[in-house]
């Protein structure tokens, strides 16, 4: 009879631990896809505000998946990325994308760093008119184990400075 009695307490603890852990996950689902969100804008955007809007792939009015653009870069190790007659030094290509796998990916130099998963939509865009602002639109996804789909969007607008 003890052990009848253990048994039944024993499996609706279990059940109740099952579903609490269940909740957990499910719950941190929004968290992780903001984070995400958050961790693909702010190197785009860090890096973006030093290019020129002569340095980067699109043209004006243009929207791409990706883009492609240049840093200020010291070319010739004076400490300045100014030349001798006033021209900025720009570096090597820079590439933002999404890989098959919907991971934010940024390619320099022959490497490629994972920013951010679960990237569902990146959208670049050059507003037409506005000859050194760029708009980003990032949508990120995520299907829970019940098969719920969780999303988060968010836009930002980058003005080019140099």
């Amino acid at each position: 009879m003890a052990i009848l009695i253990f048994s039944i307490v024993a499996m609706g603890l279990g059940s109740a631990v099952v579903a609490g852990k269940n909740a957990l996950l499910v719950s941190d689902i929004p968290t992780q896809l903001r984070q995400n969100v958050l961790f693909a804008l702010m190197p785009m955007v860090r890096e973006l505000r030093q290019t020129a809007a002569s340095k980067i792939s699109l043209a004006d009015g243009a929207s791409s998946s990706s883009i492609t653009f240049k840093l200020p870069y010291d070319i010739d190790a004076d400490e300045d990325v100014v030349d001798d007659i006033g021209n900025i030094e720009w570096g090597q290509d820079i590439v933002y994308s999404v890989d098959g796998a919907g991971q934010l990916i940024r390619t320099s130099a022959g490497t490629t760093s994972v920013i951010a998963p679960n990237i569902a939509t990146l959208q670049f865009s050059r507003l037409a008119g506005e000859d050194a602002l760029l708009q980003i639109d990032i949508t990120v996804a995520k299907e829970d184990g019940q098969g719920n789909l969780y999303q988060d969007a968010e836009q930002a607008t980058v003005k080019m400075r140099n």
